[in-house]
């Protein structure tokens, strides 16, 4: 949902000192967000900075959280977003100014003027059942303002604050939930191939159907086993013959076989 306005400055107050001494110092102002979660429910929150003329340039940008008394330095992403987690019942401050550790403001390229909104949300990695969910937070943001000593002078720091008004212009603000899936930092692995199985041959008669409707194939098989059964006939043929004794034998139309010597 919408939050607020902001402005980011990191340049001289006039091009020159003119006829006031000191009126050329620079300003560093940056967005200033204090956050507090009265929920009971740990939250991870999205800030979206939008500008348009000119767009944000997040390589001279500088984040800074504050949760545990230490300032936690990091950069916006790609999409001008900054995602932290705050706990139930917490409170965190969030800073986005320019990087003043590598711009110098007497430098033209290092200047910087940039204005816009800020929108934020409640991000959750699981689908909503049952529609999305809201929760509410305290929300304070302010500009907060650094005037740097005039060029080549040692002279003072001042400093200003100015409250920023939020979009409903309450302090308390319904924040909505956004979906975002995790990103798998393995990427899937495909199952291991089992071994293919051996193949089991088949007939003999891979050829089919040849001239005048006479397969070689199952030609050649049937004199096999022809000639295989004729063997085990003879076979069967030569068990049934009676062992010799020494004695004749009777045979059945009357006449009698000698005994082999």
């Amino acid at each position: 949902m919408l939050l607020s306005t902001f402005e980011l400055l990191l340049k001289p107050i006039t091009p020159t000192a003119g006829t006031v001494s000191g009126s050329d110092r620079s300003i560093l102002q940056g967005y200033f967000l204090n956050v507090a979660n009265p929920t009971s429910t740990s939250l991870r929150l999205r800030l979206r900075f939008n500008a348009q003329s000119p767009a944000i340039d997040r390589t001279k940008l500088l984040v800074a959280r504050d949760t545990l008394g230490t300032n936690d330095f990091a950069n916006l992403t790609v999409g001008n977003t900054y995602d932290f987690r705050l706990g139930a019942g917490d409170t965190g401050l969030v800073i986005l100014q320019p990087d003043i550790r590598t711009l110098n403001p007497a430098n033209l390229a290092d200047q910087i003027e940039v204005r816009g909104y800020v929108e934020i949300f409640a991000v959750s990695s699981f689908p909503f059942l049952g529609g999305a969910r809201s929760f509410p937070l305290l929300v304070t943001p302010e500009h907060r303002g650094t005037f740097l000593p005039s060029p080549g002078t040692s002279g003072d720091f001042d400093q200003l604050i100015t409250a920023v008004p939020t979009s409903s212009g309450s302090a308390l603000l319904n924040v909505d939930t956004v979906f975002d899936p995790p990103i798998l930092v393995d990427p899937i692995r495909p199952f291991p191939q089992f071994p293919q199985p051996i193949p089991i041959p088949g007939p003999i008669d891979p050829i089919g159907p040849v001239a005048e409707g006479i397969n070689p194939g199952v030609t050649f098989q049937l004199e096999n086993i022809q000639q295989v059964l004729g063997f085990m006939a003879q076979r069967l043929d030569d068990l049934s013959q009676p062992i010799p004794n020494g004695l004749p034998s009777v045979i059945a139309n009357g006449d009698q076989r000698q005994p082999v010597a």
